[in-house]
């Protein structure tokens, strides 16, 4: 018998190497029924009844692992069964048997789950120094599996650098292990470090394809990343593990991002059926309640409820606040991380979230101390380096102060920039103050800057930003145009743009939609100024042809998480346009009634059937018919297809014979007609172009054609006007731009010349040519206020000629009968040049010889 038995003991070992192997790549359910059979045959065999409890956590069988877990235990001891019935029963929310479980174990696996259920309670000290027992286990003594605890227990302490160390020797000893991997992507996933996490993510994967620990983290990282597909790769870990509450909270948290409130609760109640007590599904309850404006039950039932649960769970406040910033809604967002730090200190993030917020209001001195706080706390913190490193930065602006504003210009372009930003600052704001009866309560802070990555860590705490500007209700930041490749970016415009968002955040108390402020402030600049917005792109053509209007409904969603990356730019379009239709169709009397009932709390639907009396289905109907009539012409015509580089002539002429309405090879018929001196060919082919699409002003436009070709006939007065429709039309070439001044300067038309000029200063205002000759024209036309504007500006681009750029800016003083400044500008032109004769002859004119 003892030889059977000790030959069944080799079989089974063998077999459990089998398992094992099951196991390790994610074949669950062929190892659950192998373990089965061994522990028919052998009830008291420990490793099996260890490795079928593992495979139940990872598909989610909790009360069946804590059952079996718990039956196995009262007939024989065993640390590694402990663990994993203890796992089940937090998993399930039973701490109080967990801990019963748990009893006199101290492996390092059994004291980090006592840390765990302590924190759970908000017992941090038992926690810490249940972690501390763990990181005190001797490595030698420890396999590749415990090294993977003992790194989650030192990162749990707060000393990452050496949880990486011990991740990376856990690797080396287990490399077939996906827990390992999946753990230690987390942790650099919550670091700030998303590639090597994706790395580490995908290793486990190819381990284990099943691994709901690699899976859930894809899904983290694809919702950090606002990417459309984590709902997806949620449904995927979902489908090995139907009771994985993690995966179900954040599922509900992208639901709640997009306003989704029924189906978020459905996840969240589906999350505490599996365990009562998760506080993050509690948390994300009482977020629901906010958002839909329950803030009664949430102080007086939510908070209460999770508090005593866990007095220290300060990330209620922390979740409250992550949804208040997606609301814009900043200073209570603030209020909110500020509760969060008082319920838990030991929240770095969310210190840091309230150091970058209250410098997004514009409270440089708080901001910096809960940011040095935050780094102290967690110096591994991206958001928090760069912010800090940001604000070492200050130093090298210098200050920007008007009547209604303050703020900040780089010193390295402040003398070209202050004259035309302080101007178009007040301008903005009187222009719209007086449209929507607002007037912000205070100074507005305003800030550029020359380097977009500044940028973008002022904005979001990290680089990469492909936006131009962000406004925060009161504070405005934006690209200055060195920013940007010249001719590329108009900064007017987006300072337009942002500074409307001052307005309809303000005059809402921040709960307008997100499509219908970016809507407004779209309309805005378009309507500022002739030549001013964005034009249309060629992405947003290829969305009008595929029929992607976003119903209104869903439009908020596609600037939070875009189905695809070029959907955001189409949203900007498309609310833009809504906003436009609304302004024709009802009055702007109905946008200012709109605001106003989102004041008041009203959702989409409801401030639709409130304001136009329309339902949004029948709105999103309506519009369709306009967006139709707007822009379904030039969706039609512009075609990409058919038409190549190097194309003969007879291929291209094809193309319009059998498509008449093709815009490209219309203009690239004209192109060619140019090319050969054919100007009437050329002429014709670019109207039949621009008729078809009209707002094409890139390069190779239609306009330009046209210009180049009544020009050669001798027709400048028709050059002119083309370009000057160019420039109406959005066209934003400082090339073209000088060169229709030009023209209009040779056909006498000066102050047409000059308004060029000045347009020109809003997309390049670095071109020193440029302020050269605005100096000389406004001295010609007795406008010489502006001309020492010019002429000064002129001096702060470092012009090659700086004695004659002195004299020039004397000149502008003399003329407006500054003395004072006029002697200081020729004393400096001829410290430079001393035999410059203008230059003496004017300083003997000032010293009345």
């Amino acid at each position: 018998m003892l030889a059977v038995l000790l030959g069944f003991c080799s079989i089974a070992s063998a077999a459990l190497e089998r398992e094992k192997a099951l196991l390790a790549q994610g074949e669950y359910a062929q190892a659950i029924g192998q373990l089965e059979k061994v522990l028919v045959v052998v009830p008291d065999d420990a490793e099996a009844a260890a490795l079928l409890l593992q495979a139940r956590l990872e598909t989610g069988q909790y009360r069946q692992a804590l059952e079996q877990g718990e039956q196995f235990l009262k007939r024989r001891s065993s640390p590694a069964v402990a663990e994993k019935t203890a796992e089940a029963a937090l998993r399930l929310g039973k701490y109080e048997r967990a801990d019963a479980v748990l009893g006199s174990y101290s492996t390092p696996t059994a004291n980090w789950l006592r840390g765990a259920l302590a924190e759970r309670k908000g017992q941090t000290e038992a926690a810490r120094a249940a972690w501390q027992r763990v990181v005190n286990s001797d490595p030698a003594d420890l396999s590749g599996e415990e090294l993977g605890v003992v790194a989650e227990a030192l990162a749990s302490l707060g000393r990452f650098q050496q949880a990486h160390q011990l991740y990376r020797q856990a690797m080396e000893m287990a490399p077939k292990n996906a827990a390992i991997r999946a753990a230690w992507g987390n942790l650099l996933l919550r670091k700030h470090n998303p590639a090597d996490a994706e790395g580490l993510f995908r290793e486990a994967l190819e381990i284990n394809p099943n691994h709901t620990g690699a899976l859930l983290g894809m899904a983290e990282l694809a919702a950090s990343r606002w990417e459309g597909q984590a709902a997806e790769r949620l449904q995927n870990a979902l489908q090995v593990h139907p009771n994985l509450a993690e995966a179900r909270v954040l599922l509900a948290r992208l639901h709640l991002e997009q306003d989704e409130h029924e189906a978020a609760a459905k996840e969240l109640d589906a999350a505490l059926q599996v365990n009562p007590r998760m506080l993050e599904a509690w948390s994300l309850q009482a977020v629901n309640e906010y958002l839909q404006g329950d803030e009664t039950a949430v102080e007086n039932q939510w908070l209460p409820r999770i508090l005593k649960e866990n007095p220290r769970f300060g990330k209620v406040f922390a979740d409250l606040g992550d949804f208040s910033l997606l609301k814009r809604q900043y200073v209570i967002a603030v209020g909110f991380f500020r509760r969060a730090v008082k319920t838990d200190p030991d929240l770095a993030e969310a210190r840091a979230d309230l150091g970058i917020n209250l410098l997004r209001l514009g409270k440089e001195q708080e901001a910096r101390q809960a940011l040095e706080e935050a780094y102290s706390q967690d110096p591994s913190n991206i958001w928090t380096v760069n912010t800090l490193r940001l604000m070492d930065s200050f130093s090298r602006f210098d200050s920007l102060q008007t009547e209604h504003f303050s703020g900040k210009l780089h010193q390295s372009e402040s003398a070209v920039l202050r004259p035309y930003v302080e101007q178009l600052l007040e301008e903005a704001l009187e222009s719209l103050r007086k449209r929507y009866q607002y007037t912000p309560p205070d100074k507005v802070v305003f800030e550029m800057y020359p380097d977009h990555e500044d940028f973008a860590v002022r904005t979001v705490g990290l680089p990469g930003l492909g936006a131009l500007g962000a406004s925060f209700g009161p504070v405005v930041v934006m690209d200055s145009p060195s920013a940007r490749p010249r001719g590329t970016f108009h900064w007017g415009s987006t300072l337009w743009h942002e500074l409307a968002h001052v307005i309809t955040l303000g005059i809402t108390d921040y709960r307008v939609p997100r499509w219908f402020t970016e809507g407004l402030s779209v309309y805005e600049e378009n309507n500022s100024r002739a030549g001013w917005g964005d034009p249309m792109t060629l992405d947003t053509v290829q969305a009008l042809q595929k029929g992607q209007l976003i119903p209104l409904e869903n439009l908020d969603t596609a600037f939070i998480r875009p189905k695809h990356p070029s959907q955001v730019a189409f949203a900007y379009f498309q609310a833009g346009m809504i906003c436009e239709y609304i302004v024709e169709k009802y009055g702007f009397e109905k946008i200012i009634a709109l605001l106003d009932a989102y004041g008041r709390k009203r959702s989409d639907a409801e401030a639709f059937r409130e304001v136009l009396q329309v339902r949004l289905a029948e709105f999103d109907a309506q519009f369709l018919a306009y967006a139709r009539e707007r822009t379904y012409g030039f969706a039609e015509a512009v075609k990409l297809e058919g038409v190549r580089d190097g194309q003969p002539e007879a291929v291209l002429r094809a193309i319009p014979e059998a498509s008449p309405n093709h815009y490209f090879s219309r203009l690239r018929l004209a192109q060619a007609a140019l090319e050969k001196k054919q100007w009437q060919q050329a002429i014709a082919e670019a109207e039949a172009a621009k008729h078809l699409f009209p707002l094409y002003v890139d390069e190779g436009n239609p306009y330009e054609i046209l210009a180049q070709a009544h020009l050669e006939l001798g027709n400048k007065e028709q050059a002119v006007a083309e370009l000057l429709l160019w420039k109406k039309t959005k066209g934003r070439n400082p090339k073209t731009f000088s060169q229709l001044a030009t023209w209009l300067r040779e056909l006498g038309r000066t102050d047409e010349a000059i308004q060029t000029l000045e347009d020109l200063l809003y997309i390049d205002p670095f071109d020193p040519k440029v302020h050269e000759l605005l100096g000389d024209w406004y001295q010609e036309t007795s406008a010489p206020r502006k001309a020492v504007r010019e002429f000064a500006v002129l001096l702060g681009l470092d012009p090659p000629d700086r004695a004659g750029a002195h004299y020039r800016l004397a000149e502008a003083y003399h003329a407006i009968a500054d003395m004072a400044n006029a002697r200081r500008q020729v004393l400096a032109a001829l410290e430079i040049a001393p035999g410059y004769r203008p230059a003496q002859k004017l300083l003997l004119e000032l010293s009345g010889k």
